[in-house]
């Protein structure tokens, strides 16, 4: 069976379970649909094992800066490319400039063409991985910043989001 037949051979369960981890993990959709969310990195290790168990794949992780208007002086991120507003949370989300991750295309169109849950497993596990390497390094907030990120877990580090790309996702409609 194809990764996208899986999905639409029980499309209702999905969402809903879907709609629950997000609402469980303040998890946000941007836009229409499923196909990109938003999640603090604070819920991102239990939100991405539990869409791994309903057999959805990460294919991407780009970053996003959470910007909360009560306290804009002190988060050190200059907020330039804008974003959606926080169903979850008083502020808004501002996308930053950074590289995007990718998982292993061949990986990812391997069970694209024949799904297999303990592939997404292990490739999911791998990206939780790759994504908590790369919080450890600088980040950029603006084309020409790389300032480092403070080791306390304050200030710019502490404002990351991640926002991942799950194939499985489009299930909206």
């Amino acid at each position: 069976m194809r990764y996208f037949d899986y999905l639409k051979s029980n499309k209702k369960e999905f969402v809903t379970q879907l709609e629950r981890l997000l609402t469980l993990y303040k998890v946000q959709p941007v836009g229409n649909g499923y196909i990109d969310c938003i999640v603090m990195k604070n819920n991102l290790d239990e939100f991405i094992k539990e869409i791994t168990a309903l057999g959805i794949l990460i294919t991407d992780v780009s970053w996003w800066c959470y910007v909360n208007p009560t306290n804009n002086e002190s988060t050190e991120c200059p907020h330039g490319m804008g974003g959606p507003e926080s169903r979850f949370y008083e502020g808004w989300f501002s996308e930053l400039q950074n590289d995007l991750f990718e998982a292993d295309r061949e990986r990812v169109n391997s069970i694209l063409n024949s799904y297999d849950k303990h592939s997404i497993f292990s490739l999911n596990l791998q990206t939780i991985d790759v994504i908590k390497n790369m919080l450890n390094k600088p980040f950029r907030y603006t084309p020409t910043d790389c300032s480092p990120a403070t080791s306390s877990g304050s200030s710019k580090h502490s404002r990351k989001m991640e926002r991942i790309r799950a194939k499985g996702l489009l299930l909206s409609g």
